[in-house]
């Protein structure tokens, strides 16, 4: 509220003239004028409350231009997609339903006025593959219940299956809107390529250089949002390929993702559709060198304490809107890793057995990204990811995780309390000790990964967490270099679970939301814990947890099986049993 002169500190210096009010939109094309204006001021601060507050008004405008006219397909795409956009600016289930299904509703209805537009098919099928994700974590009945909301999904409204059965038949019908999309989207691409590139002997052969690059332009951006739709499709499929029961259905639908990333992989190479100067000498077509060749190769190299992290990169330049062929090159090879990284969990869900090509066909997608990219910053993570569990997955092999209480009880002087593998090998048999020299090689090239990431975004707090959990899951090994090194180990974990609380305790950090909050304090306490001379700030930081929202009915939970990777058994025990305490 402004105050009035006579409050004022300064009523007898001169004043300035009050703002003229600005009048308040009245018709549909005011509401929609000004729905526009606010949409792009908050893409323009893209995230942040002042983005979400610019978006929840023009949303806001939007709802007031479709009552006044309903029936209008670009109001109710407009509407949808602002609905969407607002979904990544909430951490909560309910509301990221909410806020689908209200979008999906509008999208619907775009549809039923304009059924050939090309920007709500494929905005209405990312927003079902969307929901589809969200329920799988969520029972939308609970929203149902709390929101007495009336959710217009179609034809499958009524259907009451599992989480994973609504999610499968959500994907399935996304998988088409997307097929329909790339049909309409394709014929666009066509005649943008006839008129950008005439025949000789048409009278347009010989078009002004300015109309030229224009054209081309036109012609990328075209040949850009077909490959946005193709890779969106191979997600669906993929998300759907390990949701389906049989093994065969699941490998059709790998199979048809991959086809689809072929498919861009072709468009993203076609010379004709990009501007001269985007051709890249090296189309990333191939899948570059074995991934193998990166890994560290000495098993007894010393781990590195654990520095502030300090970004060593400037913060890339601002671009044009110009689509880049780079870019979708590397979106491309991005998805096939996912794809088979995905494929990589199928199977070990199937037969139990870890299939180590598949993980190193997956790094090579990632290898191409990273040279034409080095700074790519979700490629550096997914490669640390994706390295991380192949070394767990061989590591599960090498016998059951340790918990504290065996972890007491190592020396690292002797040779006689160490992992079956190393007395194994101390035995003469070269393969287990090769096993395990490779383990250690995937956990420190994770670890580089990790690093290389976090050299370019220094606060990223999901980094800092998985550069914690990667030195602690590396000091639960038995091999001699992990327990020669397991007190760096443990040191490391706690310096960066400690990064990366305080990168996020005031609840500022995008996103970051309280679940991520309270599980990196967990996972901070039981590495604490793990530390002789530490038992003071293990409780503290519990009683941190615990003022951040922490409850005993969330250990309970862990108990019964959702405590997730690296919290382990016995730490929660003794974390609910100091919680019964009181803390």
């Amino acid at each position: 509220m402004k105050k009035s002169p006579t409050n004022s500190k300064h009523s007898g210096k001169d004043k300035k003239k009050p703002a003229k009010e600005v009048p308040q939109p009245q018709t549909w094309e005011e509401y929609m004028e000004e729905g526009v204006l606010l949409e792009e001021k908050g893409e323009r601060y893209a995230t942040g409350d002042k983005a979400r507050r610019f978006y929840e008004k023009a949303g806001d405008m939007y709802n007031k231009a479709c009552k006044l006219n309903p029936e209008d397909s670009d109001c109710l795409y407009n509407f949808g997609r602002v609905l969407y956009i607002l979904v990544d600016f909430t951490h909560s289930p309910c509301q990221k339903l909410s806020l689908l299904n209200a979008s999906i509703e509008r999208f619907r209805s775009a549809l039923i006025y304009d059924s050939d537009n090309a920007d709500t098919l494929f905005n209405l099928a990312q927003a079902l593959t969307t929901h589809a994700e969200v329920i799988q974590d969520h029972d939308e009945d609970d929203e149902e219940a709390e929101h007495d909301h009336e959710h217009k999904h179609g034809e499958n409204d009524h259907f009451h299956g599992s989480p994973e059965e609504r999610a499968a038949l959500e994907l399935q019908e996304a998988i088409q809107l997307f097929e329909n999309c790339y049909i309409i989207q394709q014929r666009e691409l066509y005649a943008a390529v006839k008129e950008a590139h005439p025949k000789k002997g048409d009278e347009k052969d010989e078009m002004p250089k300015e109309l030229a690059e224009q054209l081309q332009e036109e012609l990328a951006n075209n040949a850009g949002v077909l490959i946005d739709t193709l890779i969106s499709t191979s997600q669906a499929l993929t998300s759907l390929a390990f949701l389906v029961d049989t093994v065969d259905r699941s490998q059709d639908y790998y199979k048809q993702a991959g086809e689809k990333l072929e498919i861009a992989l072709g468009v993203a190479s076609d010379k004709l559709l990009w501007p001269a100067s985007e051709e890249e000498s090296n189309s990333g077509k191939g899948k570059g060198k074995a991934s193998s060749a990166s890994l560290d190769s000495a098993e007894s190299e010393d781990v590195m304490p654990a520095l502030k992290p300090v970004s060593v990169f400037r913060e890339a330049e601002s671009q044009d809107g110009a689509i880049s062929q780079k870019e979708k090159i590397c979106d491309i090879h991005l998805q096939y890793s996912n794809l088979l990284s995905s494929q990589t969990d199928r199977n070990f869900q199937d037969t139990g057995k870890i299939s180590e090509e598949l993980y190193e066909n997956s790094l090579q997608h990632l290898d191409v990204v990273l040279s034409l990219q080095p700074r790519h910053v979700e490629a550096l993570c997914d490669k640390g990811d994706l390295l991380g569990a192949w070394a767990q997955g061989l590591a599960a092999f090498e016998g059951p995780v340790p918990g504290l209480s065996d972890i007491e009880k190592w020396d690292s002087g002797s040779n006689i309390t160490l992992g079956n593998s190393d007395v194994v090998a101390a035995e003469g048999e070269p393969k287990k000790s090769t096993r395990s020299t490779r383990i250690w090689q995937l956990f420190a090239s994770a670890t580089r990964a990790f690093h290389s990431a976090l050299e370019v975004e220094s606060q990223n707090t999901s980094i800092l967490e998985k550069l914690g959990d990667i030195h602690w899951s590396r000091s639960l090994l038995t091999s001699p270099v992990a327990l020669k090194n397991r007190a760096m180990l443990l040191n490391n974990a706690s310096v960066y679970y400690r990064f990366a609380w305080e990168s996020c305790r005031d609840g500022s950090a995008e996103n970051v939301d309280e679940e991520q909050r309270l599980e990196i304090l967990l996972s901070w306490a039981q590495v604490l814990r793990a530390i002789p001379g530490k038992e003071e700030e293990v409780i503290r930081v519990l009683k941190q947890w615990k003022r951040c929202g922490g409850s005993k009915e969330m250990l309970t939970d862990m108990l019964e099986g959702q405590s997730g990777d690296i919290l382990q058994e016995d730490f929660i025990e003794f974390a609910l049993k100091q919680a019964r305490k009181g803390l």
